[in-house]
């Protein structure tokens, strides 16, 4: 850290007198997160600078194995070949997944269940997720080098599915059912995770590139002066089809605070047009394939271990929140792709 803020303040001869931490609110991967105020001194001058420090986590599970670490190394070893605007990085420490960075300049409201946006900065976003995808489209030997990288559909799926029908089965056991999780759609979710190669065949047909991993609007600062969006927490960083970040962009907006300025079949249109505007093109109806196997993967792989395995974690505010997604978006993803298969 002190080598990071020589080289911030390109002051080689500074030293930091005093450093206090206060927490901040974390999100909901376990990191810890403090603003800290440095008290520097560079020859005859003090002055205070001020850092948001990301503390490493351990957490269990397939899902988050590695997470901070992972952002550390994003950080460390891609940023500069990512062509989108990423936190102004201090210092980072790869082994214990702690980061370092300048405090993001005032942005639009937002938290994790909500984000005060309108259409422009969906269409920019989505914008911005294409030009990260198309720069990295089909590059799976380059990418393949850096191996700290998830993959979810490859290297990882079967720690992923293991998770998956842990938690199911935990569910089953408990018999911890309600009106949306209930019996049928439980088992039907479990004979998924016991039978997924249809489901990885789809996925797995499509190119591999870069996905941020958790493309929501809660890991994008839109800044209030030149808007500038900042894309943070790398944690799930991984390499896969692009249709694993379309899907993590639009679960959010499904929240029922989130009050999106347009609809999730008008978001993934607009990925598409600026998929295609990059040269890139998608036939439709593999696409569409495509967003249901995505959308039943990211369930199987993080909600099913959330839901059985570690239910303790899931305030019931959180778990009413979710269950409208799930209601929303999920389960008429399980429908059409049951249907699809009888």
């Amino acid at each position: 850290m002190l080598a990071g803020c020589r080289r911030l303040l390109a002051a080689p001869g500074l030293d930091v007198r005093v450093l206090q931490c206060q927490p901040l609110p974390g999100g909901l991967s376990g990191s810890v997160l403090e603003r800290c105020s440095l008290q520097v001194h560079d020859g005859a001058i003090d002055r205070t600078l001020i850092l948001i420090h990301k503390r490493g986590a351990v957490v269990a599970g397939a899902f988050l194995r590695g997470a901070s670490q992972r952002e550390a190394w994003v950080y460390h070893s891609l940023r500069p070949h990512i062509p989108l605007t990423l936190p102004d990085i201090v210092a980072v420490d790869v082994d214990q997944g702690d980061i370092w960075m300048v405090p993001f300049a005032a942005s639009k409201p937002g938290n994790h269940w909500s984000a005060a946006w309108d259409r422009d900065d969906v269409e920019q976003s989505l914008q911005d997720l294409a030009r990260l995808h198309h720069h990295f489209w089909g590059q799976t030997a380059a990418l393949a080098q850096h191996s700290w990288l998830a993959r979810p559909i490859g290297r990882d799926a079967e720690a992923l599915l293991a998770d998956a029908r842990a938690g199911l089965s935990a569910l089953q056991a408990a018999s911890a059912y309600d009106a949306v999780l209930t019996p049928a759609i439980v088992q039907q979710w479990l004979a998924l995770a016991y039978q997924p190669q249809p489901l990885l065949d789809e996925l797995r047909a499509a190119p591999a590139t870069l996905l941020h991993g958790d493309a929501g609007f809660q890991n994008i600062a839109i800044t209030k002066k030149r808007h500038r969006r900042i894309w943070y927490d790398w944690q799930l960083a991984a390499i896969g089809p692009a249709v694993l970040d379309v899907v993590t962009f639009l679960h959010p907006w499904a929240y029922p605070q989130a009050r999106p300025p347009l609809s999730l079949p008008e978001m993934a249109e607009l990925y598409q047009q600026a998929i295609r505007q990059t040269g890139i093109s998608l036939e439709q109806t593999a696409w569409m394939r495509q967003l249901d196997a995505a959308l039943l993967w990211r369930w199987l792989s993080q909600w099913a271990p959330l839901l059985g395995l570690y239910r303790q974690r899931l305030r019931n505010d959180v778990r009413e929140r979710l269950y409208q997604v799930f209601t929303k978006v999920h389960w008429p993803a399980l429908q059409r792709w049951s249907r699809a298969r009888t």
